[in-house]
């Protein structure tokens, strides 16, 4: 089964794809592009709070969707009105005959 049509894969997610330019003064910009990804599956994996100077609570989610969902290390993923930064380079896996394919990434919340 693929993950079209499989019962996991039931989220839809907002990817926001971001490109890195500059202005005419040189400093940094991102232009953002919303898209929205179905047939995905959002799982919590950790939540930590961290009290040095200021409490800080770091959360951590894990996206599976598409192959072909188009993640980067530099996209923003929301869901459940929470934007989650990607952490790391998402990661597309293969499986024999492509029954399994899917797109993998963990993804951070980082409040306070």
């Amino acid at each position: 089964m693929s993950v079209q049509g499989n019962p996991l894969y039931r989220d839809t997610v907002i990817v926001v794809d971001r490109v890195q330019g500059q202005d005419d003064r040189g400093n940094e910009t991102w232009t953002e592009t919303e898209r929205e990804v179905e047939n995905c599956n959002m799982q919590p994996m950790s939540s930590t709070e961290v009290i040095e100077g200021k409490a800080q609570v770091i959360t951590r989610m894990r996206v599976a969707g598409p192959p072909g969902m188009g993640l980067k290390a530099t996209s923003l993923v929301r869901f459940d009105g929470i934007t989650y930064e990607v952490d790391g380079k998402p990661g597309v896996h293969r499986s024999f005959g492509g029954v399994l394919d899917h797109t993998e990434a963990i993804l951070m919340e980082v409040t306070g």
